[in-house]
């Protein structure tokens, strides 16, 4: 199996899982209401319909999760408003929420040196066995575990990283783009709800398309 598709297979697997946490709190909410646990449940849903989109770039499920994921964002922004805010440290904010953080579609890449690698099927050297990557040896997929890192050489910004979960997992936002959003009411250091789950989804962004 081309390791495109082990990608289209695991990440219908992670969206199931998202799917079915979403809809579990869809179910207990109208019963035991907005509680810590659901809270946690659905966010925890988020996180992983998030990384559900990631492995599923350019498959015909990418849809069916970024539309749970932005379900998902609504009901959490309705039902749980205290959760999303954004984070303030050390007088910095910064946007964190995977939904927002999701439809920018923009990964990254290291590039480091590498001391030894290992092959999932014999445990070898890959430069001496006659594994393939990417394809099925008896049932098993054959990848490359990095064993031991060298010297980190540099990140780069890609709209599809090799690492489907290799995401920004916060930005900040400056207090001068909050004033222009906010108006003169905002002051440094006050609390700041995010309400981008309120409004109508415009689709993804590619910025490097």
């Amino acid at each position: 199996m081309p390791f495109s598709d082990h990608m289209a297979v695991e990440g219908k697997k992670i969206l199931r899982r998202g799917r079915d946490k979403f809809e579990r709190v869809l179910a207990l909410l109208p019963f035991a209401g907005p509680t810590d646990e659901l809270q946690e449940e659905l966010r925890e849903s988020m996180r992983i319909l998030r990384s559900a989109m990631d492995w599923l770039e350019d498959t015909p499920r990418f849809k069916l999760a970024h539309l749970t994921l932005d379900d998902a964002g609504q009901l959490a922004r309705r039902r749980f408003p205290q959760g999303c805010r954004l984070q303030l440290r050390d007088g910095v904010y910064y946007q964190r929420c995977p939904v927002a953080l999701a439809h920018n579609r923009i990964g990254l890449s290291p590039a480091f040196t590498v001391k030894e690698v290992e092959c999932s099927i014999c445990n070898g050297d890959p430069e001496d066995c006659d594994h393939v990557k990417g394809f099925e040896y008896d049932g098993q997929l054959c990848y490359h575990t990095i064993k031991e890192i060298g010297e980190l050489l540099e990140v780069s910004i890609v709209n599809r990283p090799n690492m489907p979960d290799a995401r920004i997992m916060s930005i900040s936002v400056g207090n001068g783009e909050l004033r222009d959003r906010l108006g003169e009411q905002f002051r440094p250091g006050m609390v700041v709800s995010c309400d981008r789950c309120l409004t109508k989804c415009n689709g993804v962004v590619r910025n490097f398309e």
